[in-house]
């Protein structure tokens, strides 16, 4: 007889060690992205910092003249399949 439900992996899934704002490479890590913490958690912060990112980004589309302001609208777009794709994942692990 097979399981209806299978069973939750042994060992959830954890951030990876990752450090950011090198500035390209000019000076050593700013900030990291400590190793172990739960995916939960992470992609909690994740969709905090893309809500920021979007309100952000929209008043740029509001204000900026017509050449910028096409890349802007693109740039709104993707940040809302991202907050779309982490809710989707934050949704699934509850």
């Amino acid at each position: 007889m097979t399981k209806a439900v299978p069973d939750p992996p042994a060992n959830p899934p954890t951030s990876a060690h990752t450090h950011f704002a090198t500035c390209n490479g000019t000076h050593p890590p700013l900030s990291a992205v400590c190793e172990g913490a739960r995916m939960e958690d992470v992609l909690v912060h994740l969709t905090l910092s893309l809500a920021s990112a979007y309100e952000t980004n929209y008043q740029v589309c509001e204000s900026a003249s017509k050449p910028m302001q096409s890349l802007a609208w693109a740039t709104q777009h993707s940040l809302e399949i991202c907050q779309a794709l982490v809710e989707s994942l934050l949704k699934r692990s509850k």
